[in-house]
């Protein structure tokens, strides 16, 4: 086997695990959306993802996942979905730098209490854990279990909320 021909094979798997995650990522977006009682919250907006289709970046796709509507209220938050299959060096990794600061400045301009919802274990569409997190409580990429234990949730559960916070 040649080395073009090899090079060829380490792009089709590196793409191949993008494809993966990516499917896995709405997978679980789809699993959060299904613990929003229709009856007391709707989806105002779900993000599309588009920039990794196309050769352009598409601004929303910097926003969170989602934006719900708490029906009784009118009030709005936001919600960014991650699925993990495991820690990494005991560390909950859920972002990278930039994009904490991309869901900051959303959460500012729209003045929207925003959180970060994470499955850990398990499948994306039945995770073993759930911790929802708020982002001012979600400061560094990967958060130490003294943090995100505080967040954790019944993954089975459905979302309740009440005084500007999510759980």
């Amino acid at each position: 086997m040649g080395i073009l021909d090899k090079i060829g094979k380490a792009i089709d798997a590196l793409m191949e695990e993008e494809n993966e995650n990516y499917d896995k990522g709405v997978e679980f977006e789809k699993y959060v959306i299904n613990l929003f009682n229709p009856k007391y919250f709707s989806i105002a907006d779900w993000t599309r993802d588009s920039s990794g289709k196309h050769d352009i970046r598409v601004e929303s796709d910097s926003n969170p996942d989602l934006t719900v509507r708490y029906l009784p209220t009118n009030e709005k938050f936001s919600v960014e979905c991650k699925f993990r299959s495991n820690l990494y060096d005991g560390k909950l990794r859920w972002t990278y730098g930039q994009k904490i600061e991309d869901y900051r400045q959303y959460a500012r301009e729209n003045n929207i209490p925003t959180f970060i919802a994470i499955g850990l274990g398990g499948y994306p569409d039945e995770p073993d854990r759930m911790f929802c997190i708020p982002l001012e409580a979600a400061k560094y990429p990967e958060l130490y279990p003294s943090i995100y234990e505080k967040y954790e949730r019944d993954p089975r559960k459905q979302f309740f909320w009440k005084r500007d916070m999510l759980s």
